[in-house]
């Protein structure tokens, strides 16, 4: 099932008189069920390509389609309904409440989601089992270890129950022991969704990545299927709001 295509979209970053190319003409297509790892030097394109693709920016040139609905003609709040229904999102910076507990983390993401109050805390503990935090469900994330906490942060996202999961060097600040559980979580994720990981560090992807992108100067210099994936075949559900 088709999630994304991109039509020779470009996207440009405007300062003063200045105008930088962030990425430029690139056409790619994101199937559901894919682990796809985005990689480049620094300055490539590929942060600009996740945060297009993200919604987090707009772009200027091309066409961007989301489960084969154009998008060009998106204003913010539409954006910002796709960015709520169908992505989910996973930083390096982990982006959590220090001062709350794992399980109040997951439980607030759930809340905002509108998830059904009485089956609230069985969805949280199901989440925080699967990315393998039970025995720190009561455990300030302040004191969690790097690889904790990104672990809640993927269990947050995944509170959202979207078809769409990025990942922004989940793994920057990790040991490798760590890095290497991280990835594992995100391959089994995939499974039911599209998950795209930019990444430095394609060594520590390559053995689950069903699919490679390098960028260069903006532009895709490599697109390589890795491995075979289980498409899915129909659109997934979202919450309609």
């Amino acid at each position: 099932m088709e999630a994304i295509k991109l039509s020779r979209v470009s996207k440009y970053y405007h300062q003063g008189d200045q105008v930088s190319v962030g990425m430029k003409q690139i056409s790619l297509t994101f199937n559901m069920g894919e682990f796809v790892a985005v990689t480049g030097e620094s300055g490539s394109g590929k942060s600009t390509l996740l945060n297009v693709l993200s919604g987090l920016d707009k772009y200027e040139e091309g066409e961007m389609f989301i489960f084969g609905e154009e998008t060009s003609h998106y204003e913010i709040n539409d954006f910002e309904k796709y960015r709520r229904e169908y992505v989910g999102f996973v930083f390096q910076n982990y982006n959590i409440i220090d001062s709350y507990t794992v399980l109040q983390n997951v439980l607030l993401a759930l809340e905002l989601q509108d998830y059904p109050k009485e089956t609230r805390k069985k969805r949280a503990l199901e989440l925080i089992e699967l990315v393998g935090l039970t025995r720190q469900k009561n455990q300030k994330s302040s004191k969690l270890s790097g690889g904790q906490k990104q672990r809640a942060v993927i269990a947050r996202a995944l509170a959202k129950d979207t078809p769409i999961l990025v990942a922004d060097e989940p793994t920057g600040n990790l040991d490798q022991v760590s890095a290497g559980q991280i990835i594992q979580l995100l391959k089994t994720i995939s499974k039911d969704k599209l998950v795209i990981l930019v990444t430095h560090e394609f060594d520590q992807v390559k053995e689950v990545a069903t699919r490679r992108i390098k960028m260069s100067d903006g532009e895709v210099v490599e697109d390589k299927q890795l491995k075979t994936y289980q498409s899915m075949q129909e659109k997934p559900l979202v919450k309609d709001t």
